[in-house]
């Protein structure tokens, strides 16, 4: 083998891992930032309150006098940087028939969530869309 295809190959062997360590990190994006629990105020109706856990499962417990029928949403969500993706999963909600995506930011104890496009689960973008303040 010649030398310099021995270190062709290194080279491409360092860059390949690097490229996975990269992919590996992004592939639970920023889940692990965002986990931890978190209320907020739904519109004088009542507190919200959401557990975001790294994993990407996000329950919200909504103000029963509103919801007193289903006040627990629960769903597996993935992120994709700072954008949190919940799949069309009509086993978790009815509603779940589309993609629902949110971007988050956190500033200290503050989270931020902002809706994207459509949500068909309108009750969780209610919930979900606003400021949010660790519980």
């Amino acid at each position: 083998m010649r030398v310099g295809s021995r270190r062709a190959t290194v080279l491409a062997s360092s860059l390949g891992a690097a490229a996975l360590l990269v992919l590996s990190g992004c592939a639970g994006g920023s889940a692990g930032k965002y986990a931890g629990s978190y209320k907020r105020d739904l519109y004088g109706e009542g507190e919200v309150q959401m557990q975001l856990a790294s994993n990407g499962t996000v329950e919200l417990k909504l103000p029963e006098r509103r919801w007193a029928e289903n006040p627990t949403m629960k769903a597996k969500a993935t992120f994709k940087g700072d954008t949190l993706i919940f799949a069309a999963d009509t086993s978790t909600a009815k509603c779940a028939t589309g993609e629902a995506k949110y971007v988050l930011s956190k500033d200290g104890e503050n989270l931020q969530v902002a809706g994207v496009g459509i949500d068909p689960c309108g009750m969780r973008r209610a919930a979900l869309t606003g400021s949010w303040q660790k519980a």
